[in-house]
């Protein structure tokens, strides 16, 4: 579908419509330049606007130019090019420049073909239904070069040729060194010389133009094609035979059907398609559109690369699905056989453990008696030691009166600490509670110098600093009541000193 095109070919009475695709052609018809027939070449160009076009046109009013010119590129070349058109066909529309080889000698220039439609009225009326319909119109060639590629197809070995090809009741003869073009004229059908007896004079014409122009090399011998579906140029080969300055091969139609790869009926009803079958899938090397009627070929174009970078993008959206969607498949599979392993590795292990003894007592029980093994396997707390280590905390605070003094032996503990539990009283008390809390703070810090009494803290204090309790009291009379006592609690931890 991307190759899919429409090729024309106009001439000044008619223009014909062949549908195109790699490996099947439809011809739609010819039309005529009436007003019946543009009403006609419209419907059919409606039904296939969103088609490329290619124009190949037919006409007697064309001219030819071989130039040497500087080789340069880009900006430079269109500039030289648009001035040596305007040089040489002053006020054509449709002209063009062909670059076809670059000269082996010398400073090396480039060798052009500059060609253009010197009278292009009748062209107009076709281009102005392409227009209003706005088809994408991608060239305007001239049909001598449609037969360049028809030339290429038939693979003629010798340098100067000359096709000479009768078509709709015109001879057309076109001339082409190393297989590329360089002149062509076209007889009407009301010359005398068109008769079948004249061909031959129009060839050997032909001939003695290219030698004068140096077209053609004067030593050069000119092979010389007849192509002709209604076989009127057969009687021409004899006697352009005859003369040794050309070599004649006559074209059959099952021929030119083979090399075009056309069936060979089709090609007997609508010789037309023939030279427009040939460049139907080539490039347009000569092309006499101006600019701005191929407007609507370059929006075409861009809409087509953008269709065909949106779906290149889904592709490979549907790609990274697919991909993403397989990662999710494998995954799922290995997650369900780790299930299975691990169903057969638990039943594994319930059949091991209904072999396991019956447990009497339950891991807590075990660990008590543990614990209580240890305790009684180890060596009890040397009691005295304990005291001396708290006695000398309370010689280094004098004024603090011990009360009670309770231990937990840590033999139970993986630590084998000792929790120890003072409650004392600061004896005497003058009812000041910022000092007995300095007094009370040094008590402690002196404990924490004794290298086997450690994690000192205060369990309770004479001052209650809780910002949720409730204040309560009541004032006594000093000589009345009797002394104040400030108690406290602390709570550390005593472990043996190491030798």
């Amino acid at each position: 579908m991307l190759d899919h095109r429409l090729i024309l070919l106009a001439t000044p009475r008619q223009i014909g419509v062949l549908n195109w695709r790699p490996g099947h052609m439809h011809w739609l018809g010819e039309f005529d330049a009436t007003e019946a027939g543009l009403a006609a070449f419209r419907a059919v160009v409606a039904r296939h606007a969103q088609l490329p076009v290619l124009l190949v046109a037919d006409t007697v009013d064309e001219d030819y130019r071989s130039e040497i010119l500087p080789h340069v590129q880009g900006r430079a070349r269109s500039e030289m090019l648009a001035r040596k058109l305007k040089q040489v066909f002053r006020n054509a529309r449709f002209t063009g420049a062909w670059r076809q080889a670059r000269e082996t000698k010398g400073r090396r220039d480039d060798r052009y073909l500059l060609a253009a439609l010197t009278d292009a009225d009748w062209l107009m009326p076709w281009i102005s239904v392409l227009h209003r319909e706005h088809v994408p119109l991608y060239g305007i060639t001239p049909l001598a070069l449609a037969c360049q590629h028809l030339l290429a197809r038939l693979r003629p070995h010798e340098p100067h040729t000359l096709l000479a090809y009768r078509l709709n009741n015109r001879l057309r003869l076109s001339y082409y060194h190393d297989g590329l073009l360089r002149f062509s004229r076209l007889i009407g059908s009301d010359t005398p010389a068109q008769s079948p007896g004249n061909a031959a004079d129009e060839i050997a014409k032909t001939q003695l133009y290219l030698t004068g122009q140096r077209i053609l090399p004067r030593e050069a011998r000119l092979h010389v094609l007849l192509l002709d579906p209604g076989g009127q140029l057969d009687s021409a080969q004899a006697q352009l035979n005859a003369d040794p300055a050309f070599s004649t091969r006559l074209i059959d139609m099952p021929s030119l059907a083979r090399a075009l790869r056309i069936p060979d009926d089709f090609l007997a009803a609508t010789p037309e398609v023939a030279p427009l079958a040939a460049i139907a899938g080539e490039l347009v090397q000569l092309n006499l559109a101006p600019p701005e009627l191929l407007q609507h070929h370059t929006e075409f174009r861009w809409r087509r690369s953008l269709h065909a970078i949106a779906g290149t993008i889904a592709l490979l959206g549907l790609g990274v699905t697919a991909a993403y969607w397989l990662y999710a498949q494998d995954l799922n599979d290995q997650t369900r056989q780790m299930a299975q392993q691990q169903q057969q590795l638990d039943a594994r292990y319930q059949t091991i453990a209904r072999t396991f003894p019956v447990q009497a007592a339950t891991p807590e029980q075990l660990a008590q008696t543990v614990s209580l093994s240890r305790q009684l396997g180890g060596q009890p707390t040397d009691v005295t030691a304990l005291l001396a280590a708290v006695g000398q905390g309370l010689n280094a605070a004098p004024g603090i009166t011990l009360e009670s003094f309770d231990w937990t032996d840590g033999m139970l503990t993986p630590a084998g600490s000792v929790t120890i539990t003072l409650d004392a009283a600061l004896i005497p008390f003058d009812g000041n509670y910022r000092a007995a809390m300095q007094r009370i703070q040094h008590f402690m810090q002196a404990l924490r110098m004794v290298p086997s009494l450690y994690d000192v803290r205060l369990r309770t204090s004479p001052v209650n600093a809780d910002s949720s309790s409730t204040l309560s009291g009541k004032t006594l009379n000093s000589q009345s009541a009797a002394d104040p006592v400030a108690r406290f609690s602390i709570e550390l931890s005593y472990r043996e000193a190491t030798p």
